[in-house]
């Protein structure tokens, strides 16, 4: 078995792939040959200014092809880049660097630059060899607690961008759009590196623009996009006329819309909608399935490499450890080579997220009949109530149905002696209105009565985190202890 490094990927794809094109800007076309040598610059230049191999390297930048070049760099060089949202403010920034403890720190003004090396430098160089050390350490958005340091091997993004595109249904040559932020998985192990792996151009946008999206689409010429939930929220409650015809086709969101606002969304804008289930940890989660398109809340079936290298092994585990049946909730945990070693300068939860050599995710889920995986939410934000264990996503999704519903978190709040009461905090459609009791009995229609929130707040928007999650540890500390 033999699983590759990001360096063997690059060099591979500027070989094969010579002058087609590799990253296109708004602005810029650059050749695979031309990101090639980009890339080598950067790594001299990183090697010159003292970094060594093995040592972490912290950039700061937003989305370019700049941004690109340095992370790919530091990786040339040997280093190990974590790349951070340029948006952190001074004391975030604060606390990456002593986190990570970094031999360079580079801001965007450092990475715009880079000379050509005098004489063309091997992408490969910088002593890597062995496809499960670590390529890159990836800073989660922190939803509940500080960011973690999650350290992302080498075959992790070599076997996901040779695999992403069959897992979405891509064929042929493809233009992917990184409009996600490059400091996150996502881009990094779906766009970037299937664009290295097939030889597909990728456009770099700085950010998603809702209100641009379709034009940026167009002007872009991309066939493929990556985008989180709220994103495609986000474009549903454009004009009509925001929508201009593209190359678009296939957009994969994860998590993705229940199957009738899918099909919905599909027929607006003339796409397909594919959903699945990642996280940094494992970009090995789960994809669709031939039986899972239909099934609310389903994202399909555990991911497996087209290499065919390993496999992705999945557990629906109770909370003694044991298997849970068909249709029972369990934490999901994965197993498979590529998975995380752990989090940087975090032992105690390396330990406790790997322990017996599988993957605890946290998040709660259930598989069904057909293998089929559903996801009722994370671990730490199922709600004890009455003795019985309640999935928020439950309550919200059916919270959301309500015509006067734009979006809805619910959580757990402390009512003491262990429990917890429900707490439905809802965002009302503009110009809708609905009070609380509108809502409760809206719910206790559809809910057994202990899943009925207690309690309904309203606010004019939600708390969110750079990769636009419900940031629910806001929500936590706003509103408190029960009654």
């Amino acid at each position: 078995m033999t699983l590759g490094t990001v360096q063997q990927m690059l060099g591979s794809a500027v070989e094969r792939y010579g002058e087609s094109p590799a990253i296109v800007t708004a602005s810029s076309t650059e050749s695979f040959r031309q990101l090639g040598e980009a890339v080598a610059g950067a790594a001299e230049s990183i090697r010159r200014r003292g970094a060594a191999p093995g040592d972490r390297v912290l950039i700061v930048a937003p989305n370019s092809s700049a941004l690109i070049h340095a992370w790919l760099g530091v990786i040339c060089a040997g280093g190990i880049p974590a790349a951070v949202n340029p948006a952190s403010t001074a004391a975030e920034l604060d606390y990456f660097s002593k986190d990570l403890e970094p031999k360079l720190t580079l801001m965007e003004g450092d990475i715009q630059e880079v000379p050509p090396p005098p004489r063309p430098s091997p992408v490969n160089g910088g002593g890597q060899t062995n496809g499960l050390d670590v390529a890159a350490i990836v800073y989660t958005s922190g939803t509940t607690s500080r960011p973690k340091g999650v350290m992302v091997r080498h075959a992790a993004y070599t076997e996901s961008g040779m695999s992403f595109p069959s897992w979405i249904g891509l064929r042929g040559q493809q233009r992917l759009w990184a409009c996600l932020p490059l400091f996150h998985i996502n881009a990094q192990a779906y766009s970037l590196m299937s664009s290295l792996a097939h030889g597909f151009s990728l456009a770099v946008s700085e950010r998603f623009h809702a209100s641009t999206f379709w034009r940026d689409a167009r002007d872009l010429q991309v066939t493929s996009v990556n985008v989180v939930g709220a994103m495609l929220d986000f474009l549903a409650k454009q004009p009509e006329s925001a929508w201009v015809e593209s190359p678009l086709r296939t957009i994969y969101s994860a998590p993705g819309p229940d199957p009738k606002e899918r099909a919905a969304l599909e027929s607006r804008f003339h796409v397909r909608i594919v959903t699945g289930y990642g996280m940094t940890e494992n970009p090995f989660g789960c994809a669709e399935s031939a039986t899972s398109r239909d099934k609310p809340g389903c994202v399909g079936r555990p991911r497996q490499p087209v290499s065919g290298f390993f496999e992705n092994r999945l557990r629906v585990v109770r909370p003694d450890g044991s298997e849970a049946g068909e249709g029972e909730v369990g934490e999901l945990r994965f197993q498979n080579p590529v998975m995380t070693p752990g989090y940087w300068n975090a032992p105690e939860i390396t330990a406790a997220t790997l322990a017996d050599g599988w993957l605890h995710t946290g998040d709660a889920g259930t598989r069904d009949g057909d293998g089929d995986v559903f996801i009722s939410g994370r671990y730490k934000e199922m709600i004890r109530r009455r003795g019985e264990n309640i999935a928020p996503a439950e309550i919200e999704d059916v919270l959301r149905a309500h015509a006067a519903v734009e979006t809805v978190a619910v959580i757990g709040i402390d009512a003491g002696l262990q429990e917890e009461e429900v707490l439905a905090v809802v965002v009302l459609r503009q110009g809708a209105s609905a009070d609380e009791d509108a809502l409760k009995a809206f719910a206790a229609a559809r809910l057994a009565a202990f899943k009925v929130p207690s309690r309904i707040a309203f606010r004019g928007s939600l708390p969110m985190t750079p990769t636009q999650r419900i940031a629910k540890d806001i929500l936590r500390r706003e509103y408190g202890r029960a009654g």
